[in-house]
């Protein structure tokens, strides 16, 4: 069965990103391997990834690290990513390196709206909560509604559109819908 998942700010590639919020790494290099290896051992090759914006800092790249990550991947654009690039972006099959590129995605069977950036809510025109990167796992200032996907919130790996589903479940119960 293939399964969903919600990613963002992979960042690959990006060595200032370090001393910003990833002090564990102690190089670019060991960054990018662990990220590329908890994806591969949580993403089947069947699977379908969200990808949330910030994929990798030079546009030149797209390719190469798209080419070592597991199943297909949808890419709801960030600021770091340079639309023409990962729109033309292929693999060494020739096959597209994102399924599809978007500015945001609305997701009505799990009752929230993904973007890059928060967002807020009078612009959430269909949903009740805002999965979303950019944030870095700052999420200070954001309300319940807001769920950060990006990497540093998520152990380093996609998190399920089941436990997505699930968290806006109990945000409504507890009255933050």
């Amino acid at each position: 069965m293939r399964r969903v998942w919600f990613v963002s700010d992979t960042h690959f590639g990006h060595e200032a990103i370090l001393g910003h919020c990833r002090p564990q790494f102690s190089s670019v290099e060991e960054m990018d391997e662990a990220i590329v290896e908890n994806w591969c051992t949580t993403v089947g090759s069947g699977d379908l990834v969200y990808h949330l914006g910030d994929f990798c800092w030079s546009p030149k790249d797209v390719s190469k690290y798209r080419a070592r990550l597991s199943g297909t991947i949808r890419l709801v654009v960030g600021n770091h990513d340079d639309v023409p690039a990962c729109c033309a972006a292929t693999g060494a099959d020739g096959r597209r390196a994102f399924q599809r590129v978007s500015l945001w995605r609305q997701f009505p069977e799990y009752g929230f709206v993904a973007t890059h950036v928060p967002m807020r809510r009078e612009q959430l025109r269909h949903a009740r909560h805002s999965v979303h990167g950019h944030v870095h796992g700052n999420t200070t200032g954001l309300e319940p509604w807001h769920r950060d996907v990006s990497v540093e919130s998520v152990d380093y790996r996609p998190i399920a559109a089941e436990r997505l589903r699930q968290w806006v479940i109990d945000t409504a119960r507890e009255g933050f819908e």
